[in-house]
């Protein structure tokens, strides 16, 4: 076993910085593409952009499945983020290819599919799938491992907003967003991927968690015995053996709805600064470095921020910042200098983006038994990333484009402010949220 000391995992980190890298110039950039070049309105480009995340809701399960029975991490990840490669600069040929919006529309859905499909669940997941089973039972080691992302994050936003402006083209979001997807590519295949600290079963819970007890794991831990030979099999446990407690069905319930206010920030506000509040693309592209100061504080400092607010907090005052933000994007469109007011509201994002994640990643891991790891990390990107980013994405963009952005803004945080009642009551997991475990043990017997 090795030291800290040996372990610096630089590896962990490269793999964190450039998949967020492909995000931070991809996804985030896309609807402005959309607008501008497709020449889409906003609930079209709401709609393309829900196709991400719906897609994953199945893609998520599928992969992380995949990689828990097989193994292959590296094979699965270097594929997918290939074939997700050229998915996306297909995209880049689809204004030469037809002047229909129709046809248009159609194929930058299909690329969307093809990326939704094999790279978003790698970026999404299975990274951080990769980076807990290195760490093995050192999960308090994971905050340092994603400072990659806000360095990944500021370097590709900053890049993209930088070369587009220089460029005069949104063509530069697919020579940045190659670089880091090829660099990912690269970095998967020389890495060690193997545990670097011993495995320990059965910790106890040390950040305020919901580890499943004993009755719970042992139940679904189910043996059937087979009469005719005498011999006794251990069923493959499904995902929906996570959802058996009160509490982890709450856990996947807000996470559910932090995707979807997060969504709509993502899908909208780099549309609703150059729209609505009249940026640069400049003044844009310094959102990746103004986020990504106060995250890599954040995860620099994530086990002492762990250990003193626990995960449960933690996911409180990420949703609050959530609100925050929301609110003051709406007083941005009433007041003259709201596009600077916006800009460094940014620095909130790293915040609440680290709090949310870290603590986020690790509840998952662990509620779920040894053999349902990555499979945790799917439910969880099925529910944040998937269900509640599409719909998010989807309901986003018809308010967008019928009411406009205030309204849509409104509602978001309403929503998040509703969420954390219903995260924070006991009176809800009561009567919601523990008649649904029962129901799921009930039926998964």
């Amino acid at each position: 076993m090795k030291s800290d000391k040996e372990n610096n995992f630089i590896g962990l980190k490269l793999l964190s910085a450039f998949s967020i890298g492909c995000i931070g110039s991809g996804q985030m950039f896309l609807p402005i593409f959309y607008k501008k070049v497709l020449g889409l309105g906003n609930d079209k480009v709401g709609f393309i952009f829900s196709i991400t995340p719906f897609v994953s809701f199945i893609a998520f399960p599928y992969w992380t499945s995949l990689v828990d029975k097989t193994g292959k991490y590296k094979e699965t990840m270097i594929k997918n983020m290939l074939i997700a490669l050229m998915c996306t600069l297909s995209i880049g040929f689809v204004p030469y290819l037809s002047e229909t919006e129709w046809i248009r529309i159609l194929l930058t859905s299909i690329s969307c599919f093809g990326y939704a499909f094999f790279g978003y669940p790698v970026i999404a997941a299975l990274v951080d799938t990769v980076i807990l089973r290195v760490l093995a039972n050192r999960k308090d080691l994971y905050g340092r491992q994603k400072i990659g992302v806000p360095i990944g994050f500021a370097t590709s936003v900053f890049l993209t907003g930088f070369l587009t402006e220089k460029l005069d083209s949104l063509y530069a979001l697919f020579i940045v967003f190659s670089i880091y997807c090829l660099s990912f590519v690269i970095t998967v295949a020389v890495i060690d991927l193997e545990p670097h600290y011993q495995p320990i079963e059965n910790i106890d819970d040390t950040y305020g968690s919901m580890s499943p007890t004993t009755d719970a794991a042992s139940a679904a831990a189910v043996v059937i015995e087979d009469m005719d030979d005498g011999i006794r099999v251990t069923p493959d446990p499904s995902m929906w053996h996570l959802l058996q407690e009160p509490e982890a069905v709450r856990f996947f319930t807000f996470m559910t709805t932090m995707g979807f206010a997060i969504a709509v920030v993502q899908a909208f506000l780099y549309l609703f600064m150059e729209n609505d509040l009249h940026a640069s693309s400049s003044l844009v592209g310094l959102f990746g470095p103004l986020g990504s100061v106060t995250e890599i504080i954040v995860f620099f400092f994530f086990k002492q921020v762990l250990h003193r607010l626990g995960a449960r907090r933690m996911l409180i005052v990420s949703q609050c910042i959530i609100v925050y933000r929301c609110i003051t994007y709406v007083i941005c469109v009433h007041i003259s200098w709201g596009a600077y007011l916006a800009t460094a509201t940014q620095l909130l994002h790293g915040i609440g983006f680290s709090l949310a994640w870290s603590a986020a990643a690790l509840q998952a891991d662990q509620i779920a038994k040894v053999n349902l790891k990555s499979r945790a990390q799917g439910l969880l990107n099925m529910a944040f990333n998937g269900l509640g980013s599409g719909v998010g994405a989807l309901v986003g963009g018809l308010i967008y484009e019928k009411w406009g952005a205030t309204v849509m803004w409104a509602v978001v945080a309403v929503l998040a402010s509703a969420s954390i009642v219903l995260y924070t009551s006991d009176f809800v997991l009561r009567t919601i949220f523990l008649p649904i475990s029962v129901f799921v043990k009930k039926h998964k017997k």
